[in-house]
C-alpha cells in the first residue's frame, strides 16, 4: 500500500526474519543464564552452612568468656584452670574447643611455658568455617573489684 503523497510504503513493523532472530537469541541467552543460576543455587546451601558454622564458634566463644568471667570473679587463682577443665576437648554443635597456655618471649613470639608458670590460656574454637581465637590471664587478684560480663 503506498502513501499517495510520498510514495512510501506505509506498513511498519519487524519482519518474520527479525522476529525468529530475536526470539532465537533471547532463547540462547535465557539458556545460559539459567545455566548459571543453577549453579548458584547448587552451591549456595555451603554460605549459609558456613555462616551457621562461624556463629557456633562465636557463641561458644562468648560462652567461655562469660564462664571465665564468673569464676574469676570467685576465684582468680583457679578461673584458668577451671576453663581447662571444662571446655579442652570439647566438641558441640561441630566446634571443636582447644586449650593452651602460652607465653612470650622478649621479642614477643609464642612459646609453649608449662602450666604451672603460665599465666597465659590460648583458646581456640573451630567450625567448619574459621577458628577463632581468644586469650585469657589471671591477672586479676582477689581483692580487685569484680568484672562485669
Amino acid at each position: 500500500m503506498k502513501d499517495a503523497a510520498s510514495g512510501h510504503n506505509s506498513c511498519a513493523g519487524f519482519t518474520l526474519v527479525e522476529v525468529i532472530v530475536t526470539l532465537l537469541a533471547a532463547g540462547i541467552l535465557s539458556v545460559i543464564f539459567l545455566n548459571f543460576m543453577g549453579t548458584a543455587l547448587d552451591f549456595s546451601w555451603k554460605s549459609i552452612e558456613i555462616v551457621t558454622s562461624d556463629a557456633e564458634t562465636e557463641g561458644k566463644i562468648e560462652e567461655i568468656i562469660a564462664y571465665y568471667t564468673s569464676r574469676i570473679n570467685d576465684d582468680p587463682g583457679t578461673a584458668l584452670s577451671s576453663v581447662v577443665s571444662k571446655y579442652n576437648g570439647q566438641s558441640s554443635n561441630g566446634v571443636l574447643v582447644t586449650t593452651e597456655y602460652i607465653g612470650f618471649d622478649a621479642g614477643g613470639n609464642e612459646m609453649n611455658p608449662p602450666p604451672s608458670v603460665s599465666h597465659v590460656l590460648k583458646i581456640t574454637a573451630k567450625g567448619q568455617g574459621n577458628a577463632l581465637v581468644t586469650i585469657l590471664t589471671d591477672s586479676r587478684d582477689d581483692g580487685d573489684p569484680a568484672v562485669r560480663y
